[in-house]
């Protein structure tokens, strides 16, 4: 950085103002303009994570068979996960003479999902929204098993900047970011950051269930400068708003004319030079080309017809 004085204030210059202002240029008036071959960017970046699979069996909350008679096939969808912090629920714990890594308790995490019914032609007949209960801290939970849906799990995550708060209470409190498909979740925080992936194991129309497999990962991630090699910027495809059937013609119209491509024979040269040879390994001349073969010479010759391609030419 430089320094100047400027009425009896200190003023700090960047380097790309001080870099580009050498007597011709200065970049604060005539800003550079082209593609640099290195960019620098402001990355989010992944420290550590760790995942774990759940499983659990959960009703609909619609009896799909007298609803929707028509479907036989489903997909699933996590779109958001809530939870609440607190001794029962969720907890971002410090670990003593261990000041870069963290035990973080996953517990009561309430999914949201979106089931998209289909018919046996796999057309789409409907979309809703079930929620479930993972990792219930009631045992008593219609969601809850020993092995595959626990009260709660515990994760030691290596996150050496620890986690981000929540300003709006007092004092501000740790949190763990849910990055989902819902208008308020669907971004990344520094700190800590939760997501989930749903697989559908089970789809009963007869008793409306569902039995999904949910995978959830838990991240320390960052934002961090770097220097980056470019190779240009994004050449954006352009869609056409051209129906097909008129889009070849509306090409046409408002491209370039058409011309003949094939040029006339420049018999003048072919006097010039003596015409051809008939022997073995005839070697004509048409204008700066030449041709091998009795038979081309012939033609030439005789009908003024040329045999070069257009490509030749």
């Amino acid at each position: 950085m430089a320094k100047c004085k400027c009425s009896n204030r200190s003023r700090i210059v960047s380097n790309a103002v001080q870099r580009l202002y050498s007597g011709c240029t200065d970049i604060c008036a005539n800003p550079v303009c082209g593609d640099p071959t290195v960019l620098s960017l402001m990355a989010p970046l992944i420290y550590d994570e760790i995942g774990i699979n759940l499983c659990a069996t959960f009703d609909l909350g619609v009896d799909i068979a007298a609803t929707y008679p028509t479907v036989t096939s489903a997909s699933i969808k996590v779109i958001d996960t809530t939870y609440t912090y607190g001794p029962e629920d969720v907890q971002i714990e410090s670990l003593t003479g261990r000041p870069n890594c963290y035990l973080v308790t996953l517990s009561d995490l309430t999914v949201l999902f979106a089931v998209e019914l289909y018919d046996a032609a796999g057309r789409l007949v409907d979309t809703i929204f079930p929620t479930a209960v993972y990792l219930p801290s009631d045992t008593l939970a219609p969601t809850y098993d020993e092995d595959t849906n626990p009260t709660s799990v515990e994760l030691e995550i290596f996150a050496p900047y620890g986690f981000s708060y929540d300003t709006t209470v007092t004092p501000p409190t740790p949190v763990i970011n849910y990055i989902g498909f819902s208008q308020t979740t669907n971004f990344i925080r520094q700190g800590l950051n939760l997501y989930g992936l749903a697989k559908l194991l089970d789809f009963s129309t007869d008793e409306s269930t569902v039995t999904v497999g949910l995978t959830f990962v838990l991240q320390s991630l960052y934002f961090a400068g770097y220097r980056v090699a470019s190779a240009g910027k994004i050449d954006t495809p352009k869609g056409s708003i051209l129906a097909p059937d008129n889009s070849e013609c509306m090409r046409f119209v408002a491209g370039d004319l058409l011309n003949l491509a094939i040029r006339p024979l420049d018999l003048g040269e072919l006097q010039e030079t003596g015409g051809c040879n008939y022997g073995d390994g005839c070697n004509c001349k048409c204008g700066n080309q030449g041709l091998s073969g009795n038979n081309d010479c012939n033609r030439i010759v005789t009908d003024g017809t040329s045999v070069l391609s257009e490509e030749e030419v």
